[in-house]
């Protein structure tokens, strides 16, 4: 069929033989819809992740990377100049569906192995999406998602009939979108496709990875080692030529292409059912990506321009094709995209509607939170300035700080009413999604169950066993010494392993994994591991050497804070504050800083942040203790290491 060929091997020949528009924007008569949702215009929003604009053709990139898009904006508003809200997807896709800012939504962290992988954040019920306002207005909404950091249950699916996110190409996606759309056709849609194909380490079919690109020089960075390379370049360890780099480069334009040839099919099939004169087409991407430009090869861990300049192509049937040129954030969407099918939110908008007011002058706001440091950009005009706010190294001193998802050992005894109290905590470097464990001495033996330190421990047929240095039985009996590997079930802890050591063995009474629930309050307090609770004070020996040698994780609540208070808050919280000022018109690099900014700039930054947080509808709670499937889910994609 036509619609599995790509554009760019569909000659123009055929094309014209089947009826079909030799361009797909070319306005030919569609073909009768009996079934026409009427006057209420179709929408249609992509988000192509990981795109950055300037490799798009007409964004002035020299590769032919994007002919339907190139001629998809000829015909519609052209934001020659849009900015995501943060450099990476988790923060940045719930920007532009709710029209916020991270500080105001709360979606900040995604995930990460250890210390922070084991939890995400999620947005809150009280946030409102694009979805769900027209969805209220009697469209039919769907969405097909490919990035496991937008999986379903972390508020993103909100106001969508159908949210599907799962491991899908282009054309997958594609094809599912289009089968949606035929399964009711006498409703008006809102659908959202979300495009990962751009996304490292770009995997397509070979025939766009080599498009642009010499096999034997892309080679290496499709291999299953992906991941390790990447960080072997991020690290430092490892050193790229510039042929490489090159390669890399060409082979994520093939990734692209691939994109725009999918597209381009599936606007094809709107003009085959007849839907593209009725039909609003939305297209951006959720942040940009960096090839080496300033060391680091992805995107998340900076806000240069590389990852905040993004597309954004907005058609909408019947409107004058025009060119934006001012700076627009793509908080912005929201309203806009409402607009364009002639709505209106039920809340004041953060953003500007750019069709009614194009050339609304406002800063460009953008930030970044990772565990130690939260970032700020502001750009005005040609002048941008970064504002660094690192976190403290923990005082050993200071009562113990845990967060769910951290993995711990904990030793512990129990009390004259039977709780578990902690005497000693230790950092665990097992990862999150590793088995917990109980080491103890085995009392109350009867055939298949036994505890350890009053914990019922059920052994089954595949339970394995194994002999600890000097042990020499596997039997199980009152008063050896056991480490179990396991999980909960019903009321018992089912044992995966058992391992046995020598008669005599002296160890404490150990647990350990992931915390779950944590209770604290002026030093004192409990966590919950697996299904018990251990409680712990002053007296409960905290040993944080590995901890110590990192910066702690700087919480949301204390984003607010700083972004509420300003300066007036640092010194008391031990958070450092440093600047740095580009002249992107003199450097667009973003190479040369200048560490003094106006005054009024930050007065600016200072008066924003705290008129922001004013509209915050997010709490510490709205984070998921992440699953062994969300995990691997994520490690599949390159997060989660």
């Amino acid at each position: 069929m036509l619609e599995d060929l790509p554009i760019s091997k569909a000659p123009l020949t055929l094309l014209l033989a089947l009826g079909v528009c030799a361009s797909p924007l070319a306005g030919c008569s569609p073909l009768e819809n009996e079934n026409s949702a009427g006057s209420k215009p179709n929408v249609v929003l992509v988000c192509m992740d990981t795109v950055r604009r300037d490799h798009l053709g007409t964004y002035g990139h020299e590769r032919d990377t994007s002919p339907f898009l190139d001629e998809l904006a000829r015909r519609s508003t052209l934001f020659r100049d849009a900015s995501s809200a943060a450099s990476w997807t988790k923060p940045s896709v719930p920007s532009f569906l709710t029209g916020k800012y991270p500080c105001q939504h709360g979606v900040y962290e995604g995930s990460a192995s250890l210390k922070r992988g084991s939890v995400t954040d999620t947005l809150p019920d009280e946030a409102l999406l694009i979805a769900e306002v027209f969805k209220e207005d009697g469209y039919r909404t769907g969405a097909f998602v490919h990035n496991a950091q937008l999986r379903y249950g972390n508020g993103f699916e909100q106001g969508f009939d159908l949210y599907r996110c799962e491991n899908m190409d282009a054309e997958e996606i594609r094809w599912r979108g289009l089968d949606w759309l035929d399964a009711k056709e006498d409703e008006p849609f809102f659908l959202y496709l979300h495009f990962l194909d751009a996304h490292w380490p770009y995997p397509v079919p070979h025939s766009y990875a080599t498009l642009y690109a010499e096999e034997e020089v892309i080679a290496p960075f499709q291999k299953s080692s992906w991941k390790l390379i990447r960080r072997e370049l991020n690290d430092g360890n490892l050193e790229i030529t510039e042929a490489q780099r090159e390669g890399m480069k060409a082979l994520y334009d093939g990734a692209i292409r691939y994109i725009d040839d999918q597209l381009a099919l599936f606007h094809q099939a709107l003009v085959l059912r007849g839907l593209d004169e009725n039909t609003i087409l939305c297209v951006v991407s959720d942040h940009g990506e960096e090839f080496g430009e300033h060391g680091l090869f992805g995107h998340g861990h900076e806000l240069w321009q590389g990852l905040l300049e993004v597309p954004w192509i907005l058609f909408v049937p019947g409107r004058p094709a025009k060119v934006i040129d001012v700076p627009v954030s793509l908080v912005d969407l929201f309203p806009t995209l409402l607009s364009a099918a002639g709505l209106t939110s039920p809340e004041e908008p953060e953003g500007v509607d750019r069709l009614s007011r194009p050339n609304a002058n406002r800063p460009i706001f953008a930030e970044h939170k990772s565990e130690g440091r939260y970032i700020q950009s502001l750009r005005e005009g040609h002048r941008k300035t970064n504002r660094h706010f690192e976190g403290p190294v923990r005082d050993l001193e200071e009562p113990p700080t845990f967060a769910v998802g951290e993995r711990w050992e904990v030793e512990f005894k129990r009390d004259e009413n039977g709780q578990m109290i902690a005497t000693q905590f230790k950092p665990d470097d097992g990862d999150y999604d590793d088995p917990v464990e109980l080491k103890g001495m085995v009392t109350n033996t009867s055939n298949d169950l036994f505890e350890l330190s009053g914990i019922p421990v059920e052994v089954r047929s595949g339970t394995k066993k194994q002999l600890a240095e000097g042990a020499r039985s596997t039997e199980i009996v009152d008063s050896q010494v056991v480490k179990v590997r396991g999980e909960m079930s019903d009321d018992a802890f089912v044992a995966e392993r058992i391992k046995f050591y020598a008669r005599g063995d002296s160890s404490p009474t150990e647990i350990r994994g992931p915390i779950e629930v944590v209770e604290l309050k002026d030093g004192k307090g409990r966590i919950k591991i697996a299904d018990w609770w251990v409680l712990f004070g002053p007296e409960t020996n905290v040993k944080e050497e590995k901890r110590n040698q990192r910066k702690r994780l700087l919480r949301r609540g204390e984003i607010v804070a700083i972004l509420e208070a300003g300066d007036s808050v640092l010194e008391e919280m031990g958070i450092a504050k440093s600047l740095e000022v580009y002249d992107l018109e003199t450097d667009p690099g973003e190479h040369n800083a200048s560490t003094s900014a106006a005054g009024t700039t930050q007065a600016l930054m200072d008066m924003l942040g705290k008129t922001l947080t004013r509209g915050r509808f997010f709490s510490d709670s709205d984070r998921l203790l992440l699953t062994p499937q969300a995990i691997q889910e994520l490690r599949n994609i390159g997060y989660a290491e």
